[in-house]
């Protein structure tokens, strides 16, 4: 017996995906080789080099299950791939804001990951509703 999907998951909810898991990528290649290229100045001492080892593993493991979830397109795996980017991101965001004593730069600079924190939003809903109709 074949099983057939029930569900089709939308374009846009792949391709954001895509798009996260090249972000991601990029972070990790970064920490890797040159931290400045995505997070500024980087003092190279023994502190600053572990968090930044630990934030490229972080990334490294994000763009692996991310990437499984792709292949499966099962809606319930990238609902919580979803739910996890949201929760990063947001985290993030709020970091950025603190780092910068929520100053008005620091806010605007927070205001950016709106980019990633709307459409998540959007498609973990798209992705609850597909979850429902299963």
């Amino acid at each position: 017996m074949t099983h057939t999907k029930t569900n089709k998951i939308p374009i846009w909810i792949n391709l954001l995906n895509i798009i996260v898991v090249a972000i991601l990528v990029f972070q990790m290649y970064a920490c890797f080789i040159n931290p400045s290229m995505a997070y500024g100045a980087f003092e190279n001492i023994e502190s600053n080099r572990q968090a930044i080892l630990t934030l490229a593993g972080r990334n490294l493991v994000m763009v692996i299950i991310t990437l499984l979830a792709l292949k499966s397109q099962n809606s319930k795996f990238l609902l919580l791939i979803f739910i996890v980017n949201f929760t990063r991101e947001l985290y993030d965001m709020l970091l950025v804001g603190y780092l910068n004593s929520f100053s008005l730069n620091g806010i605007g600079m927070m205001l950016t990951f709106l980019i990633f924190l709307i459409p998540y939003v959007l498609a973990i809903k798209k992705l609850k509703q597909l979850n429902h109709q299963e």
